[in-house]
């Protein structure tokens, strides 16, 4: 464990508070509730660590996103329409099972969710307004880790690994009495494929689209592509943490006493037994769900 009492403090508070499946009892403080399933197991690693623990985390996804409407105040319907942030129109944590062949309705109704759609031509594209209107953008986004180090020095090993793996896009964050990092890689697209029309008050928002059908597909072809080398990278950094970890591992045996040796083999034998129980009534949960699907199947 850190000397860095207070790094431990805050480390036993978040790591109690993970969210790890879907929960209605219990969620975390993103938009989804819980950890993302690709992203756990190495996020179980690095929270082993002593000198490691993570404090938000994304495994990867593609989204996208509409502009939030900005005031105008020559228009008092578009005053009464402001709001402080966009909409995620389609947003998924895992690859875009597509169709066989390349479908134009399929692809226009996937990614702007059956809203009225568009296909503009040139002059529209050339008389659109940037400093009002409102832009929808196609996003593949890596996986993402904000993770606190114990000290500037394990923070400095960490970014090292980090690049050395392929997350060229980490850094360590400034702050005078936390050792911040953001793990992220250059995996990434983000381009403008529509823009918004709102017509009125009571009127459904219409997407001008100004690329092709043909476009948007290789977009989303292109974004499966990114989730592979986002997960076989996401591999090679669990590896890499896990040989870390065992140096580590290593380093604090050799040097513990046997007192020391007696409360952390009974630490993690109790660490085990609330693992033990807490997959027990996973399992009987996920029994009855399939009870009580059977049984209605049946009626």
């Amino acid at each position: 464990m850190s000397t860095n009492k207070e790094f431990n403090v805050r480390k036993e508070q978040v790591i109690s508070s993970l969210v790890e499946y879907l929960d209605p009892e219990k969620r975390d403080k993103s938009p989804k509730g819980f950890i993302d399933e690709p992203i756990l197991d190495l996020m179980h690693v690095i929270n082993q660590h002593p000198d490691y623990y993570t404090t938000s985390s994304c495994s990867g996804r593609v989204a996208i996103y509409c502009d939030g409407t900005q005031q105008d105040p020559e228009n008092e319907q578009r005053k009464k329409r402001t709001t402080k942030g966009g909409t995620w129109l389609y947003v998924s944590h895992d690859p875009i099972q597509l169709p066989a062949a390349m479908d134009k309705d399929w692809v226009l109704n996937t990614i702007f969710k059956n809203k009225k759609v568009i296909l503009t031509t040139q002059t529209a594209v050339e008389n659109v307004d940037l400093e009002k209107q409102r832009f929808v953008y196609f996003k593949f986004e890596p996986l993402i880790l904000h993770i606190e180090a114990s000290s500037h020095k394990t923070a400095m090993q960490l970014l090292n690994i980090a690049n050395q793996v392929g997350y060229q896009n980490s850094g360590i964050t400034p702050s005078s009495h936390r050792h911040m990092l953001s793990i992220k890689s250059t995996l990434k697209i983000d381009t403008p494929i529509a823009y918004v029309d709102e017509e009125g008050e009571d009127e459904e928002d219409v997407f001008y689209c100004f690329v092709s059908p043909e476009y948007l597909w290789l977009l989303l072809m292109m974004s499966n592509q990114k989730f592979e080398q986002n997960i076989q990278r996401m591999k090679v950094f669990e590896e890499r943490m896990k040989a870390e970890l065992e140096k580590k591992n290593d380093e604090f045996i050799e040097t513990e006493t046997k007192e020391e040796r007696k409360q952390r083999k009974k630490k993690e034998g109790l660490l085990l037994q609330k693992q033990q129980r807490e997959q027990k009534t996973q399992n009987i949960e996920t029994e009855d769900v399939i009870d009580t699907l059977d049984s209605l199947s049946l009626q």
